[in-house]
């Protein structure tokens, strides 16, 4: 599927789309950005010497300074031995916390930042037409269909994970095959891996390298909200970026022959748009460079 679109146009599209619903689209794209982005020591000692004028006392005295000697060099093995079973102990401590963080982070990620994401482009797709609030970012947790969002977003970034291990280019190229199963869920919530996955990959066929070039359109936002720490990138960069996005899935969605392979899309209407059979101003979904607002 290589429907017509240039980057002038989504652009130009996001300025208006989000500009009209301001403070929600910041919002949900700075919710959307933080779930899809991180001796030795020394010592001293002295000495003070007594001149002896006999033979025995200096005798007694170098041989209770060669006792002191060994006792020292005895202890300070014992403490280097302990010090280096402190510095393993710590160590394994050290990977013990980063590996619990790692899988907090991973179960967060399955059960809820995917969630949100999902929300998020809802929030996105919504707002083309209408003016929706920030709490369409909840939509995943509510739509009923939970459990299935929570799988299909896993399975995609397991699949993009795997072929990212062949060199990682293979993973380059899955991560934009699957590029709209977010998007897809976003309005389908109840497709399968295979339905939203083969969808995917028809509506990124011959469009993957435009996409491409389309983030990196965008790379000069992202050195100017660099520079500004980051404000530049939550008040405008971020919004612009994620409401592009959008407007490049609902030119894809727009229309075209509905059946992947063995899967009929058709069947189950997923071409219809009503959004929870709301009328969003009687909009043409399939056209995004109407008017519409």
């Amino acid at each position: 599927m290589n429907w017509n679109w240039n980057r002038a146009d989504l652009k130009r599209n996001a300025k208006e789309s989000f500009r009209k619903n301001y403070w929600a689209c910041v919002i949900v794209s700075l919710v959307i950005l933080l779930i899809t982005a991180g001796g030795g020591a020394g010592s001293g000692r002295g000495a003070t010497t007594t001149v002896q004028n006999t033979y025995d006392m200096q005798s007694d005295m170098q041989y209770y300074n060669n006792s002191a000697n060994q006792a020292m060099d005895e202890a300070l093995s014992v403490f280097d031995s302990f010090d280096r079973l402190t510095q393993w102990g710590i160590w394994m401590i050290v990977l013990a916390v980063v590996l619990v963080i790692g899988l907090i982070a991973v179960i967060f990620s399955v059960f809820v930042g995917n969630i949100l994401e999902v929300g998020g482009r809802r929030f996105y797709i919504e707002n083309l037409y209408s003016h929706p609030g920030a709490g369409r970012l909840g939509y995943g947790f509510t739509c009923g269909y939970y459990w299935n969002i929570v799988k299909v977003m896993f399975l995609r970034q397991l699949f993009i994970f795997l072929w990212s291990l062949l060199f990682v280019i293979p993973g380059i190229i899955k991560a934009y095959e699957y590029y709209m199963v977010p998007y897809l869920l976003a309005e389908y919530p109840d497709m399968t891996w295979s339905e939203a996955s083969a969808r995917s990959r028809e509506m990124m066929r011959g469009n993957k390298w435009n996409t491409f070039i389309l983030e990196i359109s965008f790379w000069p936002w992202v050195l100017l909200s660099a520079m500004t720490l980051g404000i530049a990138g939550v008040l405008y960069v971020n919004p612009y970026v994620d409401a592009t996005k959008v407007e490049l899935y609902d030119v894809l969605a727009g229309g075209g022959n509905q059946n992947y392979g063995n899967q009929s899309y058709g069947s189950r209407n997923y071409g219809n748009r009503n959004y929870d059979n709301q009328n969003y101003d009687n909009q043409n979904y399939g056209n995004p460079y109407e008017n519409r607002y």
